[in-house]
């Protein structure tokens, strides 16, 4: 799988000496990388596994905001604001990172010279963030749903296995998400909530998109998914 995020505007070479340079740290599921609100000091880059990233909202509740996987950098945006963390970072399954104190990753960025791919990671981070917050108050939530897992199949998905539609799916491209996420965590990344993302599946399954099963998604035609997200096509 290729790199994702800052991982993924960087040479092997300059990947590989990053990682090197950091402590190895494992992760169990479920195990807590960095919490909301904790002093920065330190870089994770992510090597093994994936993430969720969530947020402690003012009335209190936990809301998912995304999934990142191997590539990512966690933590950089307090190390270069020099604010607190602004969100909590839990392994999904069990990963593993290379963690950087908040000097070795700035002297890693001046001696290699990174701010160019730094400030782009950071204007893309931006960019998505823009994003996310359009889909919430513009698309419908059967769209909003296939845009998710459209994500979700370019982050982490699988070629489709036999018996799950096909080794391609059914008319297309396929792919296995192991999400490692409720339907409520899911909802909340988008803004739905549990029941509508469980009605939307639904539809989903019963024009033949989709199959699931337990902690898992196979999207049975990618192409057909990505029309759907951008509105090519209705339910």
């Amino acid at each position: 799988m290729a790199r994702q995020g800052f991982g993924g505007l960087l040479t092997d070479e300059q990947w590989r000496r990053m990682v090197r340079s950091g402590t190895p740290r494992r992760h169990a599921a479920g195990q807590v990388i960095m919490r909301q609100g904790d002093p920065g000091g330190s870089v994770h880059l992510l090597v093994e596994g994936r993430v969720k990233v969530t947020l402690i909202r003012p009335d209190g509740e936990e809301v998912m905001l995304i999934m990142r996987t191997v590539g990512e950098a966690l933590g950089e945006m307090s190390v270069i604001s020099g604010r607190p963390r602004t969100a909590t970072v839990t392994s999904v399954g069990p990963s593993q990172t290379r963690m950087l104190t908040e000097e070795r990753f700035r002297d890693f960025i001046r001696s290699m010279e990174l701010e160019p791919p730094l400030l782009r990671h950071l204007v893309e981070r931006q960019n998505e963030s823009d994003l996310l917050r359009a889909e919430q108050v513009t698309l419908p939530a059967g769209r909003r749903l296939a845009a998710a897992l459209l994500r979700l199949s370019r982050l982490s998905g699988e070629p489709i296995e036999p018996g799950l539609g096909g080794p391609q799916g059914e008319g297309g491209r396929g792919v296995l998400l192991r999400l490692g996420l409720s339907q409520r965590e899911l909802g909340e990344s988008i803004g739905l909530s549990r029941t509508s993302v469980a009605v939307e599946f639904t539809r989903l399954r019963e024009i033949g998109l989709i199959r699931t099963g337990r902690q898992y998604v196979a999207v049975l035609d990618v192409e057909r998914l990505r029309q759907l997200a951008e509105g090519d096509v209705v339910l």
